[in-house]
């Protein structure tokens, strides 16, 4: 190997020369894992030299620590002292080029008390002055932090970004900026706290990414979803020309006022409402919900992720392939659907539930369904509305018979579960059945029906039983590569009394 390179003196800043180029050896050494890398740099003097830069790609500073209330402070000047000189070494001509993404995180810490001389942001202010040296930066994170307009300005030096994540953070509004705005691919903000908004000239000062450049917005939270559609989309003279992918909160207020803008957003191919920890009562559901079509033409959606009530009001045929649906009814609170609200979805019957257009399914390749459980009337409608169906995901909401765990020793419980145990065997050899008479369409690929509640084994004998089961799935559909039935736990709601009486 010394045969081969010729080690630089520490003055010379040659680059070694190696029996292979350089560049050779750095696009080598780019592809090995962190874990590999860091060997790599324990050979010899020259790999040290072209592979410990690759083990700063990503950098993150948690230099700062919160309290149950979310208050940020430093608690011992060592770690400003320790936090300056990393962030002095990475920005160092050796190592800036490769560094790729930073992260600004706050941790908690046992036992750190509030030291009031130190202010949390002023490693802040150090890292904003040093972001220009890394130069190939592509990704940008903050949680927990307030920006003021001079950072604002110090961030808008970078000119151009990949990405930025804004996680509980106060951005000032900039009311006169000099700099041009800063070009943004993908912009995230994501907030679950009303006072870290802040108020009046305060908040997400968005006025401060340009327009023109922006590929990607996920927000969160329905305060700062507003300011970017009424303060941001709304004013753009000409619109987001360039945004391909829009994530918003699941709130009436929010998508009533985005539904009159959407003609803004033309190139908008993948839309998505986040789906909140618990459905509330004021979101939108087929009884009360109304939105007006908009006269201008739209460009069909390729991927739509959010409650079928809405699909309707945002999805145009011809386009859609990836489709990931769940609901706003009350009969669920984590907007899982019934096999009945599917059905009638896709089926029609259901007087309560809006019947969903059969021209904007039959091009779905990819479908993802949150359900309260599975039963073969809805699993026949799904493989009639989706003729070219090649990936099909179904997350069941409920278990067979929670509590079987915990009530185990009880005598009357454990003879229950016992007959519980042979219906099940014959409840999950009812369903693969059903799969391999039921006219899934020969394009399926992956199938997957699982279940959100743990559940417990089923016994070696009914899991060998089922892999058989699945090999003649693959049999007789020759594109089916992937299988998981998640045996152990997914309800498939035959009635249980007709189960046990035919086993």
């Amino acid at each position: 190997m010394g045969q081969l390179m010729n080690i630089p003196s520490r003055d010379s800043g040659i680059i070694p020369q190696v029996g292979l180029p350089p560049e050779l050896w750095s696009a080598i050494f780019e592809h090995l894992p962190l874990r590999t890398l860091h060997d790599v740099t324990l050979t010899c003097h020259s790999f040290r030299y072209l592979a410990q830069p690759l083990l700063f790609r990503s950098l993150t500073f948690c230099p700062y620590s919160l309290d149950a209330n979310n208050q940020r402070f430093i608690h011992r000047l060592e770690t400003v002292q320790r936090t300056k000189h990393r962030i002095q070494f990475c920005s160092s001509v050796r190592i800036a080029h490769a560094v790729h993404e930073c992260k600004f995180y706050p941790r908690y810490i046992v036992g750190a008390v509030l030291n009031p001389e130190i202010p949390y942001n002023m490693l802040l202010d150090i890292l904003l002055d040093t972001l220009p040296l890394f130069v190939n930066l592509q990704s940008l994170s903050f949680m927990f932090v307030d920006l003021s307009q001079f950072q604002i300005l110090k961030l808008c030096a970078l000119r151009s970004l990949g990405n930025l994540f804004l996680g509980n953070c106060t951005v000032e509004h900039v009311l006169s900026l000099s700099s041009p705005k800063l070009r943004l691919a993908n912009l995230t903000i994501i907030c679950d706290s009303k006072n870290m908004l802040g108020n009046g000239r305060n908040g997400h000062g968005l006025s401060v990414f340009s327009p023109d450049h922006i590929r990607s917005v996920s927000i969160i939270n329905p305060v700062a979803a507003s300011q970017l559609l009424n303060n941001f989309i709304g004013n753009a003279s000409q619109g987001l020309l360039q945004l391909r992918c829009l994530t918003l909160p699941c709130n009436s207020e929010v998508v009533r006022a985005f539904r009159p803008i959407l003609h803004l957003i033309p190139e908008l191919a993948e839309l998505k409402f986040a789906r909140p920890s618990q459905i509330q009562y004021n979101l939108p559901r087929d009884e009360n919900f109304s939105l007006s079509t908009h006269l201008n033409p739209l460009k069909p959606l390729s991927k739509y992720q959010g409650p079928r009530q809405l699909l309707p009001h945002f999805v145009r045929p011809g386009a859609l392939e990836h489709l990931n649906l769940w609901s706003t009814r009350p009969v669920s609170t984590d907007g899982s659907m019934s096999p009945l609200e599917l059905h009638g979805a896709l089926a029609g019957g259901d007087k309560l539930v809006s019947v969903c257009d059969p021209e904007v399914l039959k091009t779905v390749q990819m479908l993802e369904l949150s359900v309260t459980h599975v039963d073969a009337l809805m699993l026949h409608a799904i493989f009639i509305r989706f003729p070219i169906l090649r990936s099909l995901y179904v997350f069941a909401a409920r278990g067979f018979f929670p509590g079987a765990v915990t009530q185990a020793w009880d005598p009357e419980v454990y003879v229950k579960s016992f007959l519980l145990y042979f219906g099940l065997n014959c409840v999950f050899q009812m369903i693969i059945d059903a799969l391999l008479t039921l006219p899934l369409p020969s394009t399926i690929q992956h199938l997957r029906l699982s279940s959100y509640s743990a559940g417990s084994r089923i016994g070696t004998a009914t899991e060998d039983r089922l892999a058989r089961r699945k090999q003649d799935l693959r049999v007789k559909f020759p594109n089916l590569s992937s299988v998981s039935l998640d045996e152990s736990d997914i309800d498939l709601t035959w009635d249980r009394s007709k189960v046990l009486l035919h086993c």
